[in-house]
């Protein structure tokens, strides 16, 4: 019997070790354990010192009521719904965030989470465990954080609105200038060499303002989703594109997917593809541009080849960023791949690009072949 005894007692000294290692380890993580036995309701607290609320756990009634009565009126329905759920078995484990009343009668944030441990033979639950910790802190920086982050994207839109409004403004004065110029260029005046200078030093200043004013709307875009016939875009693309690929001596040529559609924005699609045809066309000097559908059941896929002189490798990781021009010999503004990449964000989608064997240069579209607001919301 004295065997027995000291056994229990070992057992039981063993046991107490561990639980002390365990309520350091939470104390450490800011958490307590807690045990509920269900049919008497009673909920036992455990920690080395005061509760992380500041509850002395001496002085509390250890009751499921104690901590229900804690709980905000409007959160105690949503508390013991999802409790329930977990009681009758239809969740693995219960875990949620939501507040209690602080001896001072602050509300403050905490998460819990716990798992039935003992049930009947029948399902019905027994005993649950599981911890409390307290996250007011971090919940209260990141309700802060996210103020800031909208205040930020109200100041942002604003500037995009500005941005918008002026260039618009200035693009039409440019536009002005150069109707003056091209009559001016009728007459003697303007058969000069320096008057040529002015002219296309208008049109290039025309042309930045117009690439500034497609960003700024590119940043206020909200995409419709409609159902749109990918064939018919790359047609117009290549009737659009045509011309300027003809008076430089280009193959001009395309690859379709016959029926191919997509729910998603028509405009920024067409943008987009005509922004590459573009650049392809603008920076290749002999050879082919080809637009390549190459779809598969869930993405759109659009590729867009040119046998042009490629991007120089030191190039590559800023292709994308606004104003980086990918050959010293460019006279464009270098927004043309970054108003690309912003729409197709905008349809939760990427551009990206690779080289062309044996030269030249792959740009691919890829979007999802629905775009809803689920796809939204990702």
């Amino acid at each position: 019997m004295t065997d027995y005894i000291d056994k229990i007692e070992r057992l039981n000294s063993i046991i107490n070790d561990l639980e002390q290692r365990l309520e350091i380890a939470l104390l450490c993580a800011n958490q307590v354990w807690w045990e509920w036995d269900i049919p008497t309701g009673i909920l036992k607290t455990h920690a080395i010192k005061d509760c992380i609320l500041g509850y002395d756990l001496g002085k509390i009634r250890h009751h499921l009521d104690f901590w229900m009565d804690a709980l905000p009126p409007e959160e105690r329905e949503p508390v013991w719904q999802s409790l329930q759920e977990h009681l009758e078995g239809k969740t693995e484990m219960w875990a949620m965030e939501h507040r209690y009343k602080n001896p001072e009668g602050e509300y403050k944030w905490v998460l819990e989470a716990g798992k039935v441990v003992i049930r009947t033979p029948d399902g019905a639950a027994l005993r649950m465990v599981g911890i409390t910790q307290n996250i007011h802190d971090k919940k209260v920086q990141d309700e802060e954080l996210k103020m800031k982050n909208e205040s930020l994207n109200q100041t942002l839109k604003l500037r995009d609105l500005v941005l918008a409004g002026a260039s618009h403004d200035v693009k039409n004065a440019l536009s002005g200038g150069l109707g003056i110029a091209q009559l001016l260029m009728e007459e003697d005046i303007g058969k000069t060499k320096e008057f040529t200078l002015i002219k296309n030093s208008l049109e290039k200043s025309a042309d930045l303002i117009s690439k500034l004013h497609e960003i700024s709307k590119g940043y206020l875009y909200e995409a419709v989703p409609c159902l749109v016939n990918i064939d018919s875009i790359i047609d117009d693309s290549y009737v659009f594109h045509a011309l300027a690929a003809k008076n430089k001596q280009l193959e001009l040529k395309t690859n379709l997917l016959e029926g191919n559609s997509a729910t998603t924005d028509e405009s920024a699609l067409r943008r987009i593809i005509d922004n590459l045809v573009g650049n392809a066309i603008k920076f290749t000097k002999n050879g082919y541009i080809s637009i390549n559908d190459i779809s598969n059941s869930n993405t759109v896929i659009i590729e867009v080849a040119d046998t042009g002189p490629g991007i120089p490798p030191d190039k590559i990781d800023q292709l994308f960023v606004a104003f980086n021009k990918f050959t010293d010999e460019s006279d464009g503004s270098g927004l043309g791949l970054s108003i690309c990449r912003d729409l197709a964000e905008k349809l939760f989608g990427k551009v990206s690009y690779k080289p062309n064997a044996p030269s030249g240069s792959i740009f691919r579209l890829e979007i999802p072949r629905e775009l809803t607001s689920a796809t939204k919301k990702r």
